[in-house]
Parts: C-alpha cells; structure tokens; sequence
C-alpha cells in the first residue's frame, strides 16, 4: 500500500492512501519515474513551500516508524527476559502492550509499520521520492520474511523463542539503517528547499523593490514636467529617487 503525501496537504489530509499500488518491503527511497525529458519546472516560493511541507510530512511518518521500531526493541528485550525466567505473564503482557501501541500508531494513519510506504514530492516537478516501511506486526505464524519473529502466541516454554527473539532483532535493525538513511535523504532535501525558499523571497523582495523604484522614477519625471535627464542639475537628478 503506497500513501502519497500531497504538498500543502495538513494533518489527517496530508497522507491519501491509493489502494491501486503495492509494494514490497526492503528497498531504499526511490524515484517512481523520471520526468518527461525537456520539461522545465518554474521553482516559485509557492511550489518551494509545498515541497518541503510535503517532505516534513513524511520526515514525521519515518521518525514515528524509528520510534516504533525502538518499542519493538525494547518489547523483545522483555520477551527474551520473560523466557529466560519463565513467566508467561510477563510475556504475554509484553506482547499485548506492544500490539496495543503499534494498532494505535497504525488507526491514526502510520503506514510505514504495517509494511506500506509513503510517497513524497520532495523536489518540485520531479518524480515523488517513494519510503517503504517495515511491517512490525504481531502474527501467530510468522512467516521466513516477516521481520517479527516472534509469534503473538508466543509461549515461555518454546525452545525456539531466543532465536526467533535474535532473528527479529536483527531485522529490525536492518529496518532501522534504511529508515535512517531516508531521514538523512529527506533532511537533505528539507535544507536545500527551505534554502531555495528563501533565495525566492528574496529574489521576489527585490524584483517589488525595483518595481517601486521605477514607479517613483516616472512619477518624478511627470512632476518636473518631462525636462531633459540628460541635461538637468545632478541634484535634480537625485532627487527623483528619493523614497
């Protein structure tokens, strides 16, 4: 399930979710499609400013997924505890909590850990920059692929929990290198927009500037009555630019 996440779009609406695609888990930010070769894009502060809001939106889907991610660790920190000392309590309890929280994340729209991926525009008129997630589901079967080896009917008694409880582990932390890779990838581009944002309000400042400038220029010269520039005083001269 791919989520595209729409410049200018805020809050509930910043993340649509398109049910036409799928993707699998494991590959690194990618380009959809490269733009039709010869289109030119104008990088106006309103295109600018939608980027980079589209980008800060999904800079906050990968933070909550590393977030997540920690929990995971730290919940199979507790299931690794709970079997060395045999209580089913303690485990089942660790499994619940966790479940709890993830289905919580998942309802208020985080769709990096339920396995889907994220679609951002984070450069204007470019292909969208695609961030797959990483499913940190429970199942009561995990399958050879499912980061989460760790069954949601897990049992103190199973000889096989500590190498699922490693597996998941290390999985996780597969998940978490590539999701900090896409933070870095997505904090590049939020500097190089919010730079080029700026750069246009300045540009834009001085373009209304000169516009002022040359506003002021034909109304002095109406007011000296369409006299000569070229053989007027200096100081007359002057004083048609004054603010």
């Amino acid at each position: 399930m791919v989520s595209s996440i729409m410049p200018g779009a805020t809050g509930a609406n910043a993340l649509g979710v398109d049910q036409r695609m799928a993707r699998a888990n494991g590959a690194a930010p990618q380009r959809r499609e490269m733009p039709t070769q010869g289109d030119s894009v104008e990088l106006s502060g309103a295109t600018l400013a939608s980027s980079r809001e589209s980008v800060r939106a999904g800079l906050a889907h990968v933070q909550e997924a590393l977030a997540l991610v920690h929990e995971a660790q730290a919940m199979l920190v507790q299931v690794q505890a709970a079997a060395k000392s045999g209580s089913q309590a303690d485990l089942d309890a660790a499994l619940s909590a966790f479940a709890e929280r993830l289905e919580a994340a998942i309802s208020r729209g985080a769709t990096l850990v339920a396995g889907g991926s994220v679609s951002v525009q984070a450069e204007p008129g470019a292909a969208p920059v695609t961030i797959d997630g990483v499913d940190l589901r429970l199942k009561a079967e995990p399958g050879a692929d499912d980061v989460m080896a760790v069954s949601s009917a897990a049992e103190v008694a199973d000889a096989e929990l500590p190498q699922a409880v490693q597996r998941s582990m290390e999985k996780l932390q597969d998940a978490m290198t590539r999701l900090l890779d896409s933070v870095r990838s997505l904090e590049a581009h939020q500097g190089f927009l919010g730079a080029a944002e700026a750069a246009s309000v300045r540009s834009d400042l001085d373009a209304d500037s000169a516009r002022l400038l040359a506003l002021q220029v034909r109304q002095g010269l109406e007011k000296a009555g369409g006299m000569a520039i070229a053989n007027a005083e200096p100081q007359a001269v002057l004083t048609l630019f004054r603010a």
